[in-house]
């Protein structure tokens, strides 16, 4: 059982999250793309590869931000005991 929430806490959660953040900054990428394009500063809507390369900066960004946390509340449970 503790190893199932090792599991958890240390890979499942930390990927849910990044996911999460890759959706998220590739939405804001996109509503920024869509709203120049009705502006008119844009001719053309088009998503890149950089556009998917850029939101991998969210994944990485929120993964490591849970991942982080897991060990911080790891380490301040070690010091209460």
């Amino acid at each position: 059982r503790a190893q199932q929430s090792t599991y958890s806490s240390f890979l499942f959660q930390p990927l849910l999250h990044g996911v999460g953040g890759f959706f998220l900054f590739l939405s804001i990428l996109l509503l920024t793309k869509l709203l120049a394009y009705w502006l008119g500063t844009q001719s053309s809507f088009s998503i890149d590869t950089e556009d998917a390369i850029l939101s991998s900066v969210g994944f990485i960004l929120l993964a490591l931000i849970r991942l982080l946390d897991n060990f911080k509340s790891k380490e301040t449970e070690q010091i209460k005991n």
